[in-house]
């Protein structure tokens, strides 16, 4: 048990560390931190392809890599202030996603269990894995 918990721990520093090669090379491309972050965290995103299920993303919150991408998204420039206003302002509150039926069944069930909408549960884990990255 311990060796397959070892295996794990080292998958997640290994990848952690990809990451963090990936966001000091990238972070020299880019100009402001909304480019960065988009460039690891969006759906095919470095991170989100090296750590693809909510436990490996909670594993590499937990390491140090993490704390040094966040800390150097921060050192960057702020965003053209144009370019976010604009996306903010064509906001409407409603967005549609299409899923694999295996997941829409896996949150209508959840959802079920929790007593919620499925808009409440979508809504909840996207506030919190904006949280958790913000």
């Amino acid at each position: 048990m311990k060796t397959k918990a070892n295996a794990l721990d080292r998958s997640i520093s290994s990848r952690s560390k990809q990451v963090l090669q990936f966001a000091e090379a990238k972070a020299k491309e880019v100009s402001d931190w909304l480019e960065l972050h988009s460039a690891l965290y969006d759906a095919n995103g470095k991170a989100s392809q090296l750590f693809p299920n909510e436990a490996d993303r909670r594993a590499y919150m937990r390491t140090k890599e993490y704390k040094k991408v966040n800390a150097l998204i921060e050192s960057l420039p702020q965003p053209k202030s144009g370019a976010v206003r604009e996306q903010i302002s064509t906001a409407n509150g409603a967005i549609s996603v299409r899923l694999p039926r295996s997941v829409h069944a896996a949150l209508l069930a959840e959802a079920e269990a929790e007593g919620v909408s499925l808009n409440q549960l979508c809504t909840a884990k996207l506030i919190a894995q904006l949280r958790a990255v913000l």
